[in-house]
């Protein structure tokens, strides 16, 4: 299995830097987890950070938790696998899984107040951007999250569902109070289009 990383990645010559990219499938990474390969970890990392990155920032946004939030997701799915039986073709949801269970523990501790402009993570977020998750902040996280799930990482009703860890009705329901809210506190019609956030994903 080792010469199967050699090949599927890039290996740096110094030991301790380890892989820089891996591009195994996740059938190859659970094996290697199952054996508990010097290289799990980080094929693990390489494999997933960029999904939960951008997964964690579409449900918190500018939150200066966020590095923490993405942090604690990837260990919290990377230990989970030890203890838990995974396929292959649902490893990337199960990935998934954990960070939103993550942010919305995060959110319910905090009942999250959102803070002003010291909590910019990048210079290039935008005020619209701050003012949508600011408004995203009074509502409550399960719904914040359905809203945030299907609109701003732009996931299939059914995934959107299935990572808020209700029945696509109950999702269907917390989109309408979002969609409510926003007409209310917003001048214009509500959009469903993603807003202009001001960050690649």
């Amino acid at each position: 299995m080792q010469d199967s990383v050699q090949q599927r990645g890039r290996v740096q010559s110094a030991p301790h830097l380890r892989l820089l990219t891996w591009e195994g499938s996740a059938a190859e990474l659970l094996e290697l987890v199952a054996v508990r390969d010097d290289a799990a970890a980080a094929c693990f990392h390489d494999r997933y950070s960029s999904a939960v990155h951008a997964l964690v920032r579409a449900l918190v946004g500018p939150d200066a938790a966020y590095a923490r939030l993405v942090e604690k997701s990837l260990l919290s799915a990377y230990a989970g696998l030890f203890t838990c039986r995974v396929s292959p073709n649902r490893l990337g949801a199960w990935v998934d899984g954990h960070a939103v269970r993550v942010v919305h523990t995060y959110l319910r501790s905090k009942r999250w107040s959102f803070g002003a402009r010291r909590l910019r993570l990048e210079p290039t977020v935008s005020d619209e951007a701050l003012l949508f998750y600011e408004r995203l902040g009074n509502l409550d996280p399960d719904v914040r999250i359905a809203f945030c799930l299907r609109y701003v990482a732009r996931r299939a009703l059914s995934d959107s569902a299935l990572l808020a860890g209700c029945s696509v009705a109950q999702l269907r329901e917390r989109l309408l109070v979002a969609e409510t809210y926003f007409r209310s506190v917003s001048a214009h019609d509500f959009d469903s289009d993603q807003p202009e956030l001001g960050w690649e994903s």
